[in-house]
C-alpha cells in the first residue's frame, strides 16, 4: 500500500477533516506534501513518494516526464530539484517544486512502480527542450541511447510531432549525432 493519499480519499475512508489535520501537525504521524496530498509516515519523503504525490496532486491524467521518467526507465541522469509533469491543457494547479507543463498531445505512458511515466522519446525531448547547454543535450542523448530506451528514429519522430519551441539545440544535436535519411546532414550517395 502506498503511503501517499489524497485528503479526499482519506475522508472517503471515514476520517474527518479535523482528524486529517491533527495527523499532519508537526507532532503527528503524517505530513502534508502538497495541498490535498498526505504522506502517511513521519519520515522524510523519498523521491518515489514525491513522484506519487505529484501525480495525485496534478490529477488522474498527469504523467511524469523528463529526468525522473528517464531514470525510472533505466537512464543514468542527474535529477533536478523540481519534478516535471505533463497535464491536460485545462489544468490549473501549480506548486514551487513541480514543473507543470500543459499539453494537448498526451504522451505514450509507461507504468513503473505505480507511476505513470512518459515514453522515453517524449521524456527525452521534454527534458532536452529545457536545456540551454549544448554539451548537456549531447550527454542526455548519449544517456538515453546508452540505456537503449529508444532509437534515434523514435527521437526524430517525437521531434517531428512536438512543438518547435525550445527544440533548436536538441534538433541540431540529434541531426549531428544520429542523422536521419533525407536530412541535410546525411551524406548523399552520389559522386
Amino acid at each position: 500500500m502506498s503511503p501517499i493519499a489524497t485528503t479526499a480519499d482519506l475522508r472517503k475512508s471515514g476520517l474527518s477533516t479535523r482528524e486529517i489535520h491533527r495527523h499532519c501537525t508537526p507532532a503527528g504521524p503524517w505530513q502534508q506534501l502538497l495541498p490535498g496530498v498526505v504522506l502517511q509516515k513521519p519520515s522524510p519523503p523519498t523521491r518515489l513518494d514525491r513522484l506519487k504525490a505529484v501525480l495525485s496532486f496534478a490529477g488522474p491524467d498527469s504523467v511524469i516526464t523528463g529526468a525522473d521518467a528517464l531514470t525510472r526507465q533505466g537512464a543514468v541522469l542527474p535529477l533536478p530539484r523540481h519534478i516535471h509533469v505533463l497535464v491536460g491543457k485545462d489544468a490549473r494547479r501549480a506548486h514551487p517544486w513541480i514543473l507543470l507543463e500543459r499539453t494537448c498531445r498526451p504522451p505514450g505512458v509507461v507504468e513503473r512502480h505505480g507511476l505513470r511515466l512518459a515514453a522515453p522519446a517524449r521524456a527525452t525531448v521534454d527534458l532536452a527542450r529545457r536545456e540551454t547547454n549544448p554539451r548537456a543535450v549531447v550527454e542526455l542523448l548519449d544517456a538515453v541511447m546508452g540505456a537503449r530506451l529508444c532509437s534515434p528514429a523514435d527521437l526524430h519522430e517525437e521531434l517531428r510531432l512536438s512543438s518547435r519551441r525550445g527544440s533548436a539545440l536538441v534538433r541540431k544535436a540529434l541531426c549531428h549525432l544520429y542523422p536521419q535519411a533525407g536530412s541535410p546532414l546525411t551524406p548523399s550517395a552520389g559522386p
